[in-house]
């Protein structure tokens, strides 16, 4: 009973059990008679509650953390941690990381080595994603793995991906080859000209709106996807339903993912902050809905139901980044930020002395496999543990006490209800819920919502 989850929703309690892929809506009464017979493991009848009951007794499997032989699902390449842009709220701005700039012959030698693993483990798929600073500020990485990785592929006899995170300020030329070359391309872009400017400036103060806004329409009309990625401020957190509007409107992006600010000394210099998240899930909510009516998914990652996962992100998943030094590690953040945190997520490192050799730390692939949320008791009686699995290790720093959820678990538990609600077509409930700040604010603040821990209160 562990992965069947009971929360109140106004007078009526949701039966969630996301790896039965089930959700049910029933009343107080029903759920602790349903607490019941699975705990007691009595016949339950015939009717609603028996099929109920019989279905909440398969037996499922819970997601478990990789094993066994270390085998590279993607590779990433860090072609720089530099940028063009100064956006007010970057932590990378005066990282030492930034001088470093990848070389074509490690660029080289990683893709062949990635390649490699691909032919050797019998694959039948590649991915290659990009990742800065600003990956496009070295487009001669970029040009040399996109090619060699595809004749590569064609000799193996893959398929192929690539996937690049970049601010989307490159030239027309270069945006014209993304959209022929690329799959999936993460833009970020936070809204408006008076938005962008404000968030996203070049180095000597001026806005980034005009490039990027052509560049998108480019994209717009491209075989490719492309997912806008927007960062939400205090004061930008009532405005997202009119960012979303004007995304649809000027742009065609396949998705739009709304992130919360991540603070750093930089925003707070600006004096940028953390919007609350009661408003940003309830103005995340109302930007889906707009999203939705034009045919664009709308994302807030750690609340995508349709996941199954252990780990939020590429640590765990035996994704290999490579940085510009060399130095492969499982996670995109500098490195600086999760030493910090006591963390160390090194992989190992390649050799470029010795013929592009690369060393895996068997060691370090175990400890970093152990990133994952088996191993966060904070999240146990969470229904949305196995969708958000705790988020980023590196940034969300779990409560110590059940219940102690922070503003990103609360903004995520009320996004994801708000999906599962959606998801069984109970949009006047949904609506109504959200209104109701006593009945929303007990939704929250359940410290387990395991239907085996509840009580004759529920």
């Amino acid at each position: 009973m562990r992965n069947i989850f009971a929360v109140p929703i106004r007078d009526q309690i949701l039966i969630y059990a996301p790896l039965h892929n089930l959700a049910a809506l029933v009343s107080p009464t029903l759920a602790l008679r349903l607490r019941d017979l699975l705990a007691s493991g009595e016949p339950a009848g015939d009717g609603p509650l028996g099929e109920l009951v019989d279905l909440l007794r398969d037996e499922v499997t819970e997601p478990a953390p990789l094993q066994g032989e270390f085998v590279p699902s993607a590779l990433g390449l860090l072609p720089t941690r530099g940028c063009n842009l100064a956006c007010r709220y970057c932590g990378f701005i005066a990282s030492e990381e930034t001088q470093f700039v990848m070389s074509l012959e490690m660029a080289r030698d990683a893709v062949n080595w990635y390649m490699d693993q691909v032919q050797r483990s019998g694959a039948p798929h590649a991915e290659i994603h990009f990742f800065g600073g600003e990956p496009f500020c070295v487009e001669a990485v970029i040009d040399l793995a996109v090619h060699l990785a595809q004749r590569r592929a064609a000799e193996i006899g893959c398929t192929l991906r690539f996937e690049v995170a970049t601010n989307g300020t490159f030239s027309e030329a270069r945006c014209y080859w993304t959209a022929d070359n690329l799959d999936t391309v993460v833009l970020s872009f936070d809204g408006p000209a008076d938005v962008q400017n404000l968030h996203r400036p070049y180095k000597d103060g001026s806005g980034s709106f005009d490039a990027i806004a052509r560049n998108a329409r480019i994209l717009s009309e491209g075989a490719n996807s492309v997912y806008f990625r927007a960062c939400i401020t205090e004061a930008t957190v009532g405005r997202m339903p009119e960012i979303a509007t004007w995304f649809c409107q000027e742009f065609r992006p396949d998705a739009v993912s709304f992130e919360p600010l991540q603070p750093t000394p930089w925003s707070d210099n600006a004096g940028l902050v953390p919007p609350d998240p009661w408003a940003f899930a309830h103005n995340f909510i109302a930007a889906a809905q707009i999203l939705e009516a034009h045919g664009v998914r709308p994302v807030y990652a750690p609340a995508e139901i349709g996941a199954r996962q252990v780990t939020f992100c590429p640590v765990g998943k035996d994704f290999v980044i490579v940085a510009p030094d060399g130095v492969l590690t499982a996670c995109y953040l500098l490195r600086g930020e999760w030493e910090a945190r006591g963390l160390d997520l090194r992989l190992g490192r390649m050799n470029t002395d010795q013929n592009g050799a690369v060393q895996i730390d068997p060691e370090a692939v175990e400890s970093i496999r152990g990133f994952n949320v088996h191993n966060k008791l904070f999240c146990a009686g969470c229904f949305a543990r196995w969708h958000c699995a705790g988020g980023c290790h590196v940034n969300h720093i779990l409560g110590s006490q059940p219940g102690d959820y922070d503003r990103l678990c609360i903004q995520a538990r009320i996004i994801a209800l708000y999906n599962i609600l959606h998801a069984m077509h109970h949009d006047e409930l949904a609506h109504t819920w959200l209104q109701d700040h006593a009945a929303l604010a007990r939704s929250v603040w359940q410290a387990s919502d395991r239907l085996a821990d509840r009580d004759g209160t529920l």
